[in-house]
């Protein structure tokens, strides 16, 4: 009897020393946030322009259409919980409202910087936390963005802001319908953090940028984001799938078995949520992609064009799709009706200020076979998508692109030279290809690495929480917990070895364990 109450007081007194130890680590934090601040000096104007009534009307527009962008987050939040299983419904909303969040605070910080910063061709290189500290209203150009001044004279430098942010973050949202219902909530949260702030916005800057090196030295053209916000999301999503592996019971998918045996399982038949959210999803995405390629335009003039080549790829993406459905076996129409237009919309959104309305309509047709195509390639090769995200977004978009080169020709404000067919779709391909490059890099390696992060804490959790010194009652998981890490070596005898073991670790943290994906939770929402 003495003992155990020894234990108990030994436990809540290493308990109290704990807490006490993180407040002191606020504490500090705190500290040191209010020393930064009250040391800090805002940073001297770029340029200053005389603004002109058309400026105020491009302004107002601008936010206008931003907001029509931002609305698309309700879209793909309805398009993806209705597509998906009804017990991964919650897990799948709170990924998607949270993912704003982050996308905001990461562009800020970090995005914009890197995206539209002075620099050089690469990325930027000053710019971050801009205005942190500026009095309100103050929409000139800081120092730092001096080139991107010249870019847009008589803007509103947080307006501008405010539209790209809502595109940073529709790249990151594209991520959560290719990895849904069996992703770690904190996987997804850290990846969204990396892409926006880092992998995004070094893209965009090779395309978007004052002095990016595709646009200035090979004149890719990308008006709206094909490439730089739809295929770079689409790949960073291909990729998270992949590493994650399919759900339980997808074509006999059972990731507790040897590799040869994973998919020998009986098949699970996969039913949606709610096709009215999803509808109504597609819908709200439509409505929102207005906005997404008539913010984009140079003159306010140009907006009646780039809306309408927008819809009819659109229509031409989902009636096209509807015909070709012989192509999709033992498939519902409406989810593919839904993919097929959205793919319209992917496809038309690099070039729908530079094509007339019949090869709008050519566009949104082939986006239409793309979607259907893509569609079979990832079920050939057992790649699990529940959405439709990458055939979408990625094939789609690189649709999308290279139909530039074959469309476009001079138009001025935006093409001013006479342009070159083989040379402009050269220029496309190689655009293509680097981004996506880059893009494959560098979310392999925030995946593997988040991956091995989460491990880690959790195994220092786990380890916390069984310790000798807490007075636990032993049961079966504390000892399998014991002896898994107890037989488990972070230090692998070769350099194979280790890449091989580091790859399995990474790969099994980042994906909820069975438990919870049977429940429909994603290790912090659960369906109750």
């Amino acid at each position: 009897m003495h003992n155990r109450v020894g234990c108990a007081l030994g436990h809540s007194h290493y308990l109290n020393l704990l807490n006490l130890k993180r407040s002191c680590s606020y504490l500090c934090l705190f500290l040191i946030g209010l020393i930064l601040a009250l040391c800090h000096h805002p940073v001297a104007r770029a340029q200053i322009y005389n603004q002109t009534e058309a400026d105020y009307l491009n302004i107002l527009w601008l936010l206008i259409a931003g907001s029509l962008v931002f609305f698309m987050n309700a879209g793909f939040a309805m398009l993806e919980a209705g597509l998906c299983q009804t017990r991964n419904a919650v897990n799948v909303l709170a990924k998607n409202l949270i993912v704003f969040c982050v996308s905001i605070l990461a562009f800020w910080w970090l995005g914009f910087g890197i995206m539209f910063g002075d620099g050089n061709s690469f990325w930027g290189q000053e710019g971050f936390f801009f205005q942190t500290f500026n009095p309100p209203f103050n929409n000139y150009f800081p120092a730092g963005f001096e080139k991107l001044a010249t870019l847009y004279p008589g803007q509103s430098f947080v307006g501008i802001f405010f539209f790209q942010l809502v595109f940073a973050g529709t790249a990151a949202t594209i991520v959560s319908g290719a990895v849904a219902e069996r992703i770690k909530f904190w996987a997804f949260f850290w990846f969204s953090f990396c892409l926006v702030g880092i992998a995004y916005p070094i893209t965009g800057h090779w395309v978007w940028g004052p002095d990016g090196w595709l646009a200035s030295q090979l004149n890719f053209l990308d008006f709206a984001g094909s490439t730089v916000v739809h295929s770079v999301g689409g790949t960073a999503g291909l990729l998270g799938t992949m590493l994650l592996g399919p759900r339980r019971g997808w074509q006999g998918y059972a990731p507790n078995r040897i590799s040869k045996e994973r998919f020998s399982a009986q098949p699970k038949q996969f039913t949606a949520y709610n096709l009215t959210f999803s509808t109504l999803g597609c819908l709200i995405l439509w409505l929102g992609w207005l906005g997404f390629n008539g913010g984009s335009v140079k003159e306010v003039t140009h907006i009646p064009h780039v809306m309408t080549t927008t819809m009819i790829a659109a229509a031409s993406g989902g009636v096209f799709v509807l015909m070709l459905r012989g192509l999709r076996r033992n498939k519902p129409a409406l989810p593919l009706v839904i993919n097929g237009i959205l793919g319209g919309l992917v496809g038309i959104t690099a070039s729908s200020a530079y094509v007339t309305l019949g090869a709008a309509m050519f566009i949104g047709a082939v986006s239409g076979l793309c979607v259907i195509l893509v569609e079979a390639l990832l079920e050939f090769y057992r790649i699990d998508d529940p959405v439709g995200a990458v055939p979408v977004h990625l094939g789609c978009g690189i649709w999308g692109t290279l139909a530039v080169g074959l469309f476009v020709n001079q138009l001025p404000p935006y093409i001013e030279q006479e342009v070159n067919r083989v040379g402009q779709i050269l220029a496309q391909l190689v655009g293509i290809l680097s981004v996506l490059a880059l893009t494959i890099v560098l979310c392999l390696l925030f995946w593997l690495s988040i991956g091995l992060i989460l491990y880690l804490v959790e195994l220092g959790n786990d380890r916390l929480k069984y310790s000798p010194t807490v007075n636990q009652p032993p049961n079966n998981l504390a000892r399998a917990n014991r002896n898994k890490y107890k037989s488990e070596s972070l230090i692998p005898e070769s350099p194979l070895e280790w890449s091989l073991k580091y790859l399995k670790i990474a790969r099994e943290a980042l994906r909820v364990s069975v438990e919870e994906e049977m429940r429909g939770s994603d290790g912090t929402f659960s369906p109750s």
